[in-house]
């Protein structure tokens, strides 16, 4: 999911902070009013909406607002995090940014943006009542948010159509995990043979890419009973999986147990969640 911001309104800041991860399993999860941008001091996993993300430190991640995201780190540490309301009009027009970037030497740069617009925004201990120090650090994300847009916009009109690539691939198959799929679909959008393309899926994945795929729509399936009140049959039909008796198998198979089981100890979950947590129903814990 692109995250949208406005091509001339400044965004408005709601806090900024370098945090720890507390909770580092993805059955912790966090649906935030804002946006947020997170720049990650660790190694993880990133799950946002339906999608997932292998994350190093410096990479950076986008998140729309409502949306349901985790995180899932064996060792985690701190991420920079920045949570800001954006409302693109229809007059000035809209701009996107993709959920998740990675930074490579840029991180340095970026970094140190974050660092100061923290330094400058009014949730700092050390912060003045100043409205220009305020406005300074609303000029210094919205410049942030353009830079990501132009650098990510970059990318994809510099690669050559004949490159290959796992993230574009994988990316198109987790936006549309509620179509049949075949393997010989996704070589034909690879531009590659389907005994090649299982070929080099297994040597770059260590699994088969029907494996992956069941185990993706297992995972979206997981999200959307723990977050949403979609019935079995609709929750499997999201997930390309639409016959009852067979979603039902499939998910057992991937989890265990069945998808009513998982959402009643999720549901359980939920009704006990942490103090520790950032949000609960798009609402800031007290």
């Amino acid at each position: 999911m692109q995250v949208e911001i406005s091509r001339t309104e400044l965004p408005v800041i709601d806090r900024v902070g370098h945090f720890p991860l507390l909770n580092p399993v993805f059955d912790f999860t966090y649906r935030n009013p804002t946006n947020a941008l997170h720049l990650y001091d660790y190694h993880g996993r990133v799950r946002i909406g339906s999608n997932e993300y292998a994350v190093s430190p410096g990479d950076i991640t986008c998140i729309q607002n409502g949306t349901v995201y985790g995180c899932s780190s064996e060792t985690p540490g701190k991420h920079w995090c920045i949570h800001y309301y954006d409302t693109p009009g229809k007059a000035t027009g809209t701009l996107e940014i993709p959920p998740f970037i990675r930074m490579g030497a840029n991180s340095i740069f970026y970094r140190e943006q974050f660092q100061l617009i923290n330094r400058l925004s009014y949730n700092h201990k050390n912060r003045r009542d100043d409205d220009s120090v305020k406005l300074e650090a609303q000029f210094r994300l919205k410049a942030l948010l353009l830079s990501l847009h132009n650098l990510t916009s970059g990318r994809a009109t510099t690669r050559r159509s004949s490159n290959f690539s796992w993230e574009e691939l994988l990316g198109w198959l987790d936006e549309n995990l509620d179509q049949p799929i075949s393997v010989h679909a996704l070589a034909e959008r690879a531009n590659l043979g389907a005994s090649t393309l299982a070929k080099k899926f297994k040597q770059a994945h260590k699994t088969t890419l029907s494996r992956y795929l069941l185990h993706r729509r297992i995972d979206k399936a997981k999200s959307l009973l723990a977050n949403t009140t979609l019935t079995i049959y609709e929750v499997g039909s999201s997930v390309g999986i639409p016959d009852p008796q067979y979603f039902n198998k499939q998910f057992r198979k991937v989890t265990g147990i069945s998808p009513s089981r998982y959402r009643d100890d999720n549901m359980e979950y939920l009704r006990n969640i942490s103090d520790e947590l950032a949000t609960r129903d798009g609402a800031w814990q007290k």
